[in-house]
Order: structure tokens, then sequence, then C-alpha cells
């Protein structure tokens, strides 16, 4: 999980006490971003998803803490990267691919101590080429304006981090915040 195989939007940073989980499928319809947080599917245990407000059915506690399963990483390789569905390599950078294919092999990342960073990026416009489109959307990944220190817990309505003073959502605490005006910042798992 190298620099060359993190998003634009979502990377790791320190890798202390990390945890990989990778015997989940990505949801069959449904492409999620990198970053997202994820639970355990209660309707098909072998099956990752969106983790829901409220709690989830793996644990049953209604904590975060507790029962959510980590956060959704998804490494491409040439067979995903070359796919028709992504354009072939010819404009794009593993880095634009920012979404686990729906139904493959997933892994959950998860240990308290480990770091990520996460970026909001403005939609962009790049040269037209010839197999993909020059238009990026935008995308948000965390909401507001987070402080050092701020714990951070995932809106499944609106599928992005937000700041929480409530301990039993939080699952990140933010470490640092971007320089140069950048809208990025780092956290750690706190559990």
């Amino acid at each position: 999980m190298g620099s060359s195989t993190t998003t634009r939007n979502f990377g790791m940073r320190r890798f202390t006490n990390l945890v990989r989980e990778g015997t989940f499928r990505a949801p069959a319809a449904t492409a999620l971003r990198l970053g997202t947080l994820v639970e355990i599917d209660s309707s098909d245990t072998d099956r990752i998803r969106q983790a829901t407000t409220g709690g989830v059915a793996v644990g049953g506690s209604g904590s975060a803490q507790t029962d959510l399963c980590g956060i959704l990483w998804y490494e491409h390789d040439s067979q995903t990267f070359n796919a028709p569905a992504w354009g072939g390599a010819a404009g794009l950078l593993v880095q634009d691919l920012d979404t686990a294919p729906a139904g493959r092999m997933v892994q959950v990342l998860h240990g308290k101590g480990a770091k990520v960073w996460l970026r909001n990026t403005e939609a962009s416009t790049t040269e037209p080429g010839l197999s993909y489109p020059n238009t990026r959307d935008a995308v948000v990944m965390y909401t507001g304006t987070p402080a050092v220190g701020d714990l951070l817990g995932w809106d499944a309505g609106n599928a992005y981090w937000e700041v929480t003073t409530t301990v039993a959502e939080a699952v990140l605490r933010v470490t640092a915040l971007g320089n140069n005006g950048t809208a990025s910042l780092d956290a750690e798992f706190i559990v």
C-alpha cells in the first residue's frame, strides 16, 4: 500500500498495529469509495457494506467502536486497471481508481494507532483523451473544519467522515491538518 496504490483522496500514513482483513467481497451491485467505513453485511456475511448509522448487526451494541469492521481498501491490479469500464490505461493513473469494483475481494483496515489521510478534491477538467473522461467529479471525504484532536465518525447518509463528540460513534482522531491550504487531514484509528 505504498504511494503508487493510494487514491487522490485516501491513503495510509502509519501501519503500526494495522490489521488488513481480506476475506470479504465488495457489494455485488455498488462500487464503494476507498476510505469508506464498512461493516460485515448481516444478510451475507461473506460481503461488506457501507456502515449504517446507529450501529451494526454484527456485535449488536450500537457502538461504532465495537461493532464496525473498518475502512475499505482495494489494491487495483492490471486486470481492473485496463478493463474497459475504467477506460484502459491511456489517461488514467492508479490514483484515479478510487472505488472497489463491485463483487471483488476487498480488504478492511483497522487497528488502534494506524494512521490514514483523507483529502477533499474539487471537480477538475483535464485534456480530453480518446478513451477516458476529461472531467473528475468533486470528492468529499470529510466535512466541516476539523481541528487536531477532534474525533471523526462516519455519516452514512452522506458517505463521508465528520466530527463527532459521541465517543461511541468515533473511529478516527485527527492528528494533523493539511498545509498550504489543502483540504486534507491525517487521522489515526482509535479502535
